[in-house]
């Protein structure tokens, strides 16, 4: 079994609320998971190992752990980001 490995690529800032000042993190990841829905194509379905990208919103921490979307590159995980976090300065 492979082991996932992060790295911390690009972290930021970005209000929530218009009040409430956060943390987005891209990290680079070997990990994406898969959706197990028997429906899907097996690309989206089935876990896989390689380069990937994904964000994290909140305090970075050494154990921190992907939740939520993972791309297939940092173009497409900042895009993500600058659509949905109003204000983003990346640092």
């Amino acid at each position: 079994m492979n082991s996932i490995q992060n790295e911390l690529l690009l972290s930021g800032t970005w209000v929530y609320d218009g009040l409430v000042q956060k943390e987005i993190h891209i990290l680079k990841t070997n990990y994406k998971p898969g959706t197990g829905d028997y429906e899907d194509e097996a690309s989206i379905r089935d876990d896989q190992f390689g380069t990937f990208y994904g964000i994290h919103l909140g305090e970075f921490t050494e154990d921190i752990k992907i939740i939520g979307m993972v791309y297939d590159t940092i173009e497409e995980a900042k895009e993500y980001a600058e659509n949905v976090c109003q204000n983003l300065e990346w640092q």
